[in-house]
């Protein structure tokens, strides 16, 4: 059993590196390629959980194998268009000027039901809103909604407005984060003022947020809302 309980750490931190080394894609986002290579590796993964008899090796390296074919296919690709489109296809239109295209509908093998679920995804629940919507090539459909139908923005009022920016996590779980996204930082000095001024214990604090407009929000613990 020990045995067992070894493989499958020794094979669980394999795959979480391999995935680490594709990327940061959801199953969702994968191309075709990299779904290919993600199902592989999981089936790889898996046959030496079943036998024990099998050598680790005979399973790391088939993975790192599929790993460095994605590496390459995802270099060769930024490099080469033709290369990327025969890989990955390219966005196909099913909606142009508010205009449905039976034939790429047909092409895709995309129902009406299947495009509408889509647009529901993307909070469009009336398709005859939507000026275009292009299959891309991880199969998720982009909307855009025809001008009329549009939100009004403040350029189009002519408005002056401050501009947008990140909010950054400065507490979490009760926990100072001193830096996020790699990037971002803040002294621990002003994370303690913050907490300060919004009257909360650091430890009763689920989140705490702030943007550069010196905006910060917080989420307390459950029992502790003002």
């Amino acid at each position: 059993m020990s045995i067992t309980i070894i493989r499958a750490i020794i094979l669980y931190l394999t795959v979480i590196i391999a995935v680490r080394i594709m990327g940061k894609r959801q199953i969702g986002e994968l191309k075709p390629h990299e779904l290919v290579v993600t199902i592989f590796v999981s089936q790889v993964a898996s046959i030496p959980l079943q036998d024990n008899n099998i050598p680790l090796l005979s399973t790391i390296v088939p993975i790192m194998v599929f790993v460095s074919f994605e590496i390459i296919v995802s270099a060769l690709s930024m490099k080469s268009i033709k290369f990327r489109k025969l890989m990955q296809g390219k966005p196909i239109i099913v909606i142009k000027d508010g205009k449905l295209d039976e034939k790429q509908m047909a092409r895709l093998r995309l129902t009406i039901d299947d495009l509408i679920d889509a647009l529901r995804q993307k909070d469009v629940f009336d398709i005859s809103t939507v000026q275009t919507a292009v299959v891309e090539t991880n199969g998720s459909v982009s909307v855009l909604e025809k001008t009329e139908d549009c939100p009004v923005t403040p350029k189009q009022l002519r408005l002056s407005v401050d501009e947008n920016s990140m909010p950054i996590a400065v507490v979490m779980d009760g926990k100072p984060v001193t830096e996020y996204f790699g990037q971002e930082k803040i002294k621990e000095s002003g994370i303690e003022l913050l907490v300060t001024d919004s009257s909360y214990d650091i430890s009763r604090i689920m989140l705490l947020t702030i943007d550069g407009n010196g905006n910060v929000f917080i989420i307390p613990k459950k029992g502790d809302v003002k």
